[in-house]
């Protein structure tokens, strides 16, 4: 059996669909909200960093969701204070806590795994929008071009119908 070989078939078989270039777009689009977002928490991170702190801490009383823990400050002066109780610690233990520039206790600044994390959400979300917006696009420019040959075919028909 054999297949008949026109330009039509031939044009076809090597040029990319719409599909496959709204994949690409929406791909690029999304690696690139990705690394904006992933360099901008990055940003975020380095200026926490420079304004908190860790200290050693003893924690004092956990609960089920603060741990009452006490510090000394550079001076040498005890401070308490309520932070978010580690899972793996027991009253009694020490452990690291983060505080601020006032000395007050501060939350832990986002890690390696959290980066990552926002860049594939904005990334997987820039993506989708761009890819639905490209459909629109797509699904618009076809609704034209046939709103156009009805009419076309209307205006044509009503000519042959008069004469």
């Amino acid at each position: 059996m054999f297949s008949v070989v026109t330009p039509a078939t031939v044009a076809r078989s090597y040029r990319f669909g719409p599909c496959a270039i709204m994949a690409v777009i929406a791909l690029v689009a999304g690696c690139a909200a990705g690394v904006l977002v992933a360099a901008s928490v990055a940003d975020a991170m380095r200026d926490y960093r420079a304004t908190h702190h860790q200290v050693a801490a003893q924690v004092v009383e956990e609960k089920a969701i603060v741990a009452q823990v006490s510090w000394q400050d550079e001076a040498g002066v005890e401070h308490t204070g309520q932070v978010r109780a580690p899972l793996d610690r027991v009253s009694g233990t020490r452990v690291r806590i983060w505080l601020d520039r006032q000395g007050r206790p501060a939350p832990r600044p986002f890690g390696p795994v959290e980066i990552v994390f926002g860049f594939l959400i904005a990334g997987t979300v820039a993506g989708g929008v761009t890819w639905s917006a490209l459909w629109q696009v797509r699904s618009l420019a076809h609704w034209w071009v046939a709103r156009k040959a009805v009419k076309d075919l209307d205006a044509r028909w009503r000519d042959y119908a008069r004469s």
